[in-house]
């Protein structure tokens, strides 16, 4: 598909970067954050925008953040929104309907970006016009010291390397097209034409992002990668592209890891879905491929089961390899469990396909 062509009308959008900040009691993380994004060099001849959107805080973080933006000079104009409905993903629906630039760019209210973070992602998208996603690498910094058991488990909360799974175990992603992986939305680059044409469908998500610590469960992020391929653009990584992400010391007990490592569970099936619908057999019918899938997942669970590395896990301080076992058998209880409503969605991605396509003919 050539997506130059199919974008052409979005492209009268201003070259330009909407930074899109959510956040929900946010006043004593958005302080650093703004500060990063007032130090963005590069960007003397391109435009760009802060929409904040104050997702049901109570702490006062929104006006604080104008306080804030204003004694650092307000280097780019900063709008106010707020979304009294908690969940990042309504909070994002939000302020896709005000953003003014052609791409966007996802920051959380705990996300230092580096100084060229935005320069660096305006270039690379601009140069490559097939790209709708783009993201890279996040380094975790902490309130107090870092958890002994922290690098095992970093993937959960957005930070480290992005990784491949290659061969069994898993690498650093390449720079480039990403193919059948996902990017965290920290950081992550949006091509604008992609909020548009999703918001022309009527495309309502699956999901409504992690509300405050009430909910972990997650999957937005994972879904709009696959939701910009069934658009046909490629989701791009880029080394180059740098941030923090800041850790509160409340994120970091035991505790409250285990219940984000598998809060994962509980989306699965429906990412499974976009999996299928993407790369499934199409000319099979969606029960037998929701079968299949299944039947795939039982293996591999069986095969860990009964593995020296899993015994051996079991019986030693293994702690991410028993909790990545049980997650196995947690995402296949769910997909039998729920069988029906499972199917539901396997059903409701193939139509968001379909609608996609025919209404993808360039305009």
């Amino acid at each position: 598909m050539d997506v130059s062509v199919k974008d052409k009308k979005m492209l009268a959008y201003p070259i330009g970067v909407s930074c899109l900040v959510c956040t929900y009691n946010g006043a004593s993380r958005l302080a650093e954050t703004l500060g990063c994004l007032a130090r963005q060099t590069g960007l003397a001849t391109a435009a760009w925008e802060i929409i904040l959107v104050d997702n049901a805080s109570t702490d006062g973080a929104a006006e604080q953040a104008q306080r804030q933006w204003a004694s650092l000079g307000a280097p780019a104009p900063l709008y106010l929104l707020r979304e009294p409905k908690p969940g990042k993903q309504h909070a994002l629906e939000t302020a896709i309907g005000q953003v003014r630039y052609r791409y966007t760019c996802i920051v959380d209210d705990d996300n230092r970006l580096a100084t060229d973070y935005l320069c660096t992602g305006l270039s690379l998208l601009e140069a490559n016009s097939q790209v709708g996603i783009l993201g890279g690498p996040n380094i975790a910094t902490f309130e107090g010291p870092e958890p002994a058991w922290f690098a095992s488990f970093q993937h959960c909360y957005a930070a480290g390397p992005q990784l491949d799974r290659v061969g069994g175990g898993f690498v650093p992603l390449a720079d480039g097209n990403i193919g059948r992986n996902v990017l965290w939305g920290a950081g992550m680059f949006v091509r604008t034409a992609i909020w548009h044409k999703l918001r022309s469908i009527g495309f309502q998500s699956m999901f409504s992002g992690r509300l405050g610590e009430g909910n972990l469960t997650a999957g937005e992020d994972d879904e709009l990668c696959y939701i910009a391929q069934l658009l046909g653009y490629e989701v791009w990584y880029s080394s180059r592209l740098h941030l923090q992400h800041y850790m509160t010391s409340n994120r970091l007990t035991e505790a409250y890891r285990d219940r984000l490592f598998y809060a994962s569970t509980r989306s699965a099936t429906r990412l499974n879905a976009y999996r299928n619908a993407l790369w499934g057999k199409q000319e099979t019918t969606l029960g037998v491929n929701l079968v299949k899938d299944i039947g795939y997942n039982a293996l591999g669970v069986a095969k860990a089961v009964f593995s020296r590395n899993f015994v051996q896990a079991v019986f030693s301080s293994n702690t991410i390899a028993r909790m990545n076992q049980w997650h196995s058998l947690l995402v296949l209880k769910e997909a039998i469990a729920h069988f029906g409503q499972v199917k539901n969605y396997y059903k409701q991605i193939q139509q968001l396909k379909r609608q996609v396509t025919n209404n993808s003919s360039p305009s």
